[in-house]
């Protein structure tokens, strides 16, 4: 089930609200993806502290795996998401019925994708 990185969640009216942090807030997570997926040595590092891990080999390995599943522009998966709330369905019956694409949004990832942001990450 496609749904490592676990989403980005907020209220709608906050977005209408406050649509510069949000875009703000995703240009951030972008980059931070960015490094993730292109600076190997500082992945595994964070991995290996945030983790506790004494083993470094364990967080090379973590990365390894999951590095080639981060997308360069992370949109949503909204399949995975339906997925997810089939499965919420069994303890909690609304959730079956709900419609996953209620709860994605991605305008402002369009819009940053289109500004050229994301691909001039990795020209440089």
């Amino acid at each position: 089930m496609n749904y490592a990185l676990g989403g980005i969640a907020a209220r709608r009216g906050y977005i209408e609200e406050h649509p510069d942090i949000v875009t703000k807030f995703i240009k951030a997570y972008v980059a931070g993806m960015h490094r993730y997926r292109t600076d190997r040595s500082f992945t595994v590092g964070v991995q290996q502290d945030y983790s506790r891990l004494d083993d470094r080999s364990v967080a090379e390995q973590t990365y390894d795996i999951t590095q080639p599943g981060m997308p360069k522009v992370p949109y949503p998966v909204t399949a995975a998401l339906a997925t997810a709330l089939r499965l919420m369905g069994r303890t909690f019956p609304p959730a079956a019925a709900a419609d996953a694409g209620r709860f994605v949004e991605d305008r402002f990832l369009r819009e940053i994708e289109r500004s050229g942001f994301i691909d001039s990450l990795y020209r440089t």
